[in-house]
């Protein structure tokens, strides 16, 4: 059917609230994208009766509007034409912000610098929990061993593989909050090195009496020491740092920048950090040891229950590793740690409710994340559970938490449940209370009353509405009647795109697809990088951001679409094998792509396949299941 694209794009603007209701515009494959002024003016039934329009939702602070292949970028040329400019990078992103108030905003920010984070932790957490179990003095007197039976070289590797992550954290998360805040990633990695350099005191040393390591006194008074395992110091670094480079790229002439900026930024930061930011947040530990030493010699659990409460707000702040000191102190006087039954429900805790979001969750980033996140948490890391789901939509979840962390570390002072030793919690702490069958019967009860009430209260009522977020398309309409079978013979089976896992039609990550507007499809998750073609056919599109490709063969009219959203990479990660106009085979390679780099960017890497003439067809059905080698059967279609 011929289109009047002019007459469409000027409707558009119209519907949608006129042009001075449009910031910008962009397109992707398939649909529309409109960064609108305010969105109550768009009117989704008129828009809905556009010719060409097969339905409309607002998502990520953009009014999309699904034209399908071979139209929307028509009807986009049309609309620059009309005076609309184009997305920039920058506007796409502040409009995922749109609607959002700032402790959203932060809550969001910090989210994004972690996630890249989170695999590491997660790793380490295994390591952690594995080295806190298989280690334990109480484990291996079972077998009648102490730690000096293991060898040195294995004891040497293990201590390699779990403390690796944490010693360098401070750099990994500068790196991470630089590349967020628009600042060179490889300047804020040098930066997190510069601020764990061994030849400053360690910070785990320091906060251990028995090492003897002391900070480097400053004019007597200001303390410096590295900045081992902590976060929100190397954080605020990186914000201060970005913003510092940001400024000095636009006043320092073009002719010294490579030189002048990257020596300042490192200069300035690696001086505040040490002479301002560590030391202020040295104090904020010493005196949150003394609060914490005062609230535990509280009668009736009120101790349990204020450390508990505040246990995940001082983990945000990365000085909770001062409470070694505390604990060790305690272990040194009474041979008992009260102290580890708090963080070990304080883990359960987080355990419980980030798997409550994790399964109930309707976005894939959070699908994905969770299962191991929980997994950590139950194993003692819990800063992938608590920066890569719990924070990440709001501040609901994270205050539940806080409140069961306060319940249960209460339960656990008035039962005097303690452990023999420290370092190690939730499922590995169980080997610190099998001295005393009563501590372990508690313990072990505790923890799954813990745990249980906190899945069960976050997935009644503390579940972020954004993690639930279903884009649903709004004024769609019914496509034009189907036209005769195409009497040519055409592909009886598609052949699987990728190698990976088949996806249902309706489990896509994404209602265009999930719901047919763009005909019946399927998806695939992704193992290597390469996508085929899945029959003969002609090359009838391909996306300038090359994420997507249209085929063409007798009677059947095909979209590839890789990943989620990808369309905002700007062709970063993919590489195409074929041009439009191209005749290609069944099992030809279409396109390459980097999966580490679309993990990275947030979006979801499946691969969707949609045959866009499906109502032309006598019948498209999806015949795959589970794990596909390319070229393995797919759809099945009927003339």
């Amino acid at each position: 059917m011929n289109y009047d694209y002019a007459k469409i794009a000027k409707e558009v603007i119209q519907a949608v609230g006129g042009s001075e209701n449009i910031r910008s515009a962009a397109h992707c494959v398939t649909r529309l994208r409109l960064i609108v002024a305010d969105r109550s003016l768009a009117d989704d039934e008129k828009v809905g009766e556009i010719d060409a329009v097969k339905g409309t939702f607002f998502t990520a602070g953009q009014y999309q509007i699904i034209f399908g292949t071979g139209h929307v970028n028509r009807v986009y040329e049309q609309i620059t034409q009309l005076g609309i400019a184009e997305t920039t990078a920058s506007e796409a992103k502040e409009a995922k912000m749109d609607g959002k108030n700032k402790v959203q905003k932060a809550i969001r920010t910090f989210g994004d610098v972690f996630v890249p984070v989170i695999p590491a932790l997660v790793a380490t957490g295994l390591f952690l929990g594995l080295k806190g179990a298989l280690l334990n003095n109480n484990f291996l007197a079972l077998f009648g061993m102490t730690n000096a039976n293991i060898p040195q070289t294995f004891q040497v590797l293990v201590d390699v593989l779990s403390g690796t992550t944490f010693a360098f954290l401070p750099a990994i998360v500068c790196w991470s909050t630089f590349r967020v805040f628009g600042g060179s990633p490889v300047l804020g990695l040098i930066l997190g090195l510069m601020l764990v350099n061994g030849a400053l005191p360690n910070a785990y040393s320091v906060a251990d009496p028995s090492s003897g390591v002391t900070p480097l006194m400053l004019f007597g008074f200001i303390p410096i020491v590295g900045y081992q395992g902590s976060i929100l110091p190397a954080f605020v670094a990186g914000v201060i740092g970005s913003k510092l480079e940001k400024k000095l790229r636009k006043t320092v002439p073009a002719v010294f920048d490579f030189m002048i900026t990257p020596f300042l930024v490192l200069f300035v930061m690696l001086i505040l950090s040490l002479l301002v930011i560590g030391p202020l947040l040295h104090a904020l530990e010493n005196v949150l040891l003394v609060i914490v030493e005062y609230a535990l010699e509280l009668p009736l659990g009120i101790g349990g229950l204020v450390v508990g409460f505040f246990w995940s707000i001082i983990t945000l702040t990365g000085v909770h590793h001062i409470f070694n000191m505390l604990e060790i102190s305690l272990l040194a006087s009474t041979g008992f740690n009260p102290f580890n039954a708090i963080l070990c429900m304080c883990g359960f805790s987080s355990a419980g409710v980030c798997l409550a979001i994790s399964i109930k969750a309707r976005k894939k980033e959070i699908r994905a994340i969770g299962p191991s996140a929980t997994v950590s948490a139950l194993l003692g890391i819990g800063e992938p559970a608590l920066f890569g789901v719990i924070l990440r939509y709001g501040m609901k979840p994270f205050l539940l938490s806080c409140s069961i962390n306060g319940i249960a570390g209460m339960i656990a002072m008035l039962l005097g449940m303690k452990g023999t030793g420290n370092g190690i919690t939730t499922i590995p702490g169980l080997l610190l209370y099998i001295y005393s069958p009563s501590q372990l019967i508690m313990y072990v009860l505790l923890a799954i009353a813990t745990f249980a009430v906190a899945f069960g209260l976050c997935w009644f009522f503390a579940v972020p509405p954004e993690a639930m977020e279903a884009d649903v398309p709004k004024g769609s309409k019914q496509a034009a009647p189907a036209s005769a079978p195409a009497p040519i013979p055409f592909p009886d089976v598609l052949g699987a795109v990728a190698q990976g896992v088949y996806v249902p039609m309706e489990e896509i990550p994404d209602p265009t697809f999930s719901q047919g507007i763009l005909g019946v499809c399927c998806g695939i998750n992704p193992e290597t990088g390469k996508v085929y073609s899945p029959m003969d056919g002609k090359i009838s599109q391909l996306a300038d951001t090359l994420h997507a490709i249209g085929i063409e063969a007798e009677g059947v009219e095909l979209l590839i679409h890789v990943g989620i959203d990808t369309v905002e990479m700007k062709g970063n990660g993919f590489k195409s094998h074929v041009k439009e106009g191209q005749t290609v085979k069944k099992g030809d390679l279409l396109l390459t792509m980097d999966l580490e780099k679309i993990k990275a960017a947030g979006h979801p890497a499946t691969i969707m396949v949609a045959v866009t003439n499906s109502d032309d067809l006598a019948s498209v059905k999806a015949i795959a299941s589970g794990q596909l080698k390319p070229g393995d059967q797919l759809m099945c279609l009927e003339a």
